[in-house]
């Protein structure tokens, strides 16, 4: 009869009931543990043995090895890199003609082995003359050998004439073998004296020939026709850059195009404006004489008002440039074009921000290109500022100094009778760069926003005046009522030519020489 395992609810309450001597499971668990101990400490025995026989002797056999055969490695790698660059030299002074047997240096006799010598960069630069100038030569010299010089010149040279054409048809092959019946000395020589004579070789410098005087021959007509003289070309070691460059010393004006100019707007801030009076994006750029990027300088931004253009007004009836020039002050001219010929003082991009700054950045490439010295870009992209506004201008001026990312170059603000808004917005920068001068120039029909300003000023504490100090304008204010026309204020204001008054006033700025100074 077998026995069954007992399942079920029987067998619970059997494993229930069954215990277990307490001593008995302690005395087997303490032997399993000094049995594993045992086996464990054996095992590492073990292994500490196996690593101290084989394991040095894996990791230091390759070592070993190129150690003991590093010298012979050396030695090969130098060997063959030593091998592989005397064949590509070989390969390329053998494919190059300079040497050998039929090469033009074998030509040459002892005195171009002292003179190579003596002078290795000389006799180099010679005998390349000489190697050009072989092929031109048209005097039959007779060799040793019997053999006329040309006749060697003209079979090296017909080394480099085409092959004829194997497929070429045999009737037009025979027309070309045909031979030509010669022509009489005198046609010949007409001939000769018709076709434009190339300049005659140069004789090679410190290189003596090798050939006797008695063995040169007086060259003929028919030699002429038969080995023209080549073109000389020009030594490798001759200077064959020239400045590209140089810089002006006399005075220049230009109306050009600018990417970044006020107009044509096409900005979210504002509709669209790039037609009609809003599609001009010339500006007015003048160097004076003796303008010098290396000395201390500052740039004049001018800001026309309404119904101008800049060749009728700026240029020829305001006379900027003229104005610029008569100051004698190391000073540029940069006058962007706004609405054309309008009543309008729109500012176009320099309403985005940062756009009078990108203005400013291509004004500096093209200042330098028209100074020509490009190096004096950056010398143009952060010289100082002096803003000019007349009368309309007034708007662009509040967008540049609000968003136009370079009130840190400005260096003053001269208003001529354009002070008509942004009373408070003026006042806030005069007070915040006390280090920069501000001038009003005004007439009656402005006197009302300038009293509103210096009200404005007296709040903020920044003292200012009615006149203008002769020198050390920096730090001042000044407001100068003037009983004259609106019109002529650019040129007639508390002084005929005021942007002359001002720049002559600048005491910091050097004055130019002009270019009968400089020239002397």
């Amino acid at each position: 009869m077998s026995r069954r395992p007992v399942v079920g609810s029987g067998a619970v309450a059997r494993s229930r009931h069954f215990h277990v001597d307490p001593e008995l499971r302690h005395r087997g668990e303490a032997i399993a543990l000094q049995t594993a101990a045992a086996r464990g400490a054996e095992f590492r025995r073990a292994q500490s043995e196996l690593d101290r026989r084989l394991g040095p002797q894996n990791k230091s056999a390759l070592r070993e090895l190129v150690q003991q055969n590093l010298l012979p490695i050396s030695v090969s790698v130098l060997a063959v890199g030593v091998l592989g660059w005397g064949i590509a030299i070989y390969n390329q002074l053998h494919t190059s003609g300079l040497f050998g047997a039929q090469s033009t240096y074998s030509t040459t006799g002892n005195a171009d082995a002292n003179a190579a010598k003596t002078d290795p960069m000389g006799s180099f630069a010679a005998r390349y003359d000489v190697m050009a100038n072989s092929l031109a030569a048209v005097r039959p010299a007779v060799p040793p050998s019997g053999e006329p010089a040309a006749s060697r010149i003209a079979r090296d040279f017909s080394l480099f004439q085409p092959k004829p054409d194997a497929a070429r048809p045999p009737v037009q092959a025979a027309a070309q073998a045909k031979p030509t019946q010669p022509k009489p000395a005198a046609i010949q020589q007409q001939v000769a004296l018709a076709r434009p004579s190339a300049p005659a070789p140069k004789p090679p410098a410190r290189i003596a020939l090798a050939q006797p005087e008695t063995q040169v021959a007086k060259a003929t007509p028919q030699d002429g026709l038969r080995f023209p003289a080549q073109p000389q070309p020009v030594s490798p070691l001759a200077p064959i850059f020239a400045p590209r460059w140089s810089p002006t010393t006399e005075a220049k004006t230009e109306i050009t195009d600018f990417d970044t100019a006020p107009f044509p707007y096409r900005g979210p801030e504002h509709p669209p404006r790039e037609t009609g009076i809003y599609s001009d994006d010339h500006v007015l750029l003048h160097i004076p004489t003796g303008f010098d990027p290396r000395k201390p300088a500052v740039m004049v931004v001018f800001f026309h008002g309404h119904g101008a253009t800049l060749a009728r007004d700026v240029r020829d009836r305001q006379k900027l440039p003229e104005q610029i020039s008569a100051a004698g002050a190391n000073a540029v001219l940069v006058a962007p074009q706004f609405a054309y010929d309008a009543a309008d003082s729109s500012s176009g991009k320099f309403w985005e921000e940062d756009g009078f700054k990108r203005f400013l950045n291509e004004a500096a490439q093209k200042l330098s290109v028209m100074y020509g010295d490009p190096h004096s870009t950056f010398t143009f992209a952060n010289m100082p500022i002096v803003l000019v506004s007349y009368s309309g201008g007034y708007g662009p001026a509040l967008s540049v100094l609000a968003r136009g990312g370079a009130n840190a170059r400005i260096k003053g603000i001269v208003m001529l009778d354009s002070l008509y808004s942004g009373i408070d917005q003026f006042a806030d920068w005069i007070a915040d760069h006390r280090s920069t001068f501000f001038i009003s120039s005004y007439t009656a029909g402005t006197a009302r926003h300038n009293a509103e300003l210096e009200r404005a000023l007296d709040e903020r504490s920044v003292p200012y005046g009615p006149t203008l100090r002769t020198s050390h304008m920096q730090g001042m204010v000044s407001f100068l009522p003037v009983d004259s026309s609106h019109r002529d204020y650019v040129t007639r204001a508390w002084a005929d030519y005021p942007i002359t008054d001002v720049l002559t006033r600048m005491d910091d700025l050097p004055k130019v020489e002009s270019a009968t100074a400089q020239r002397n």
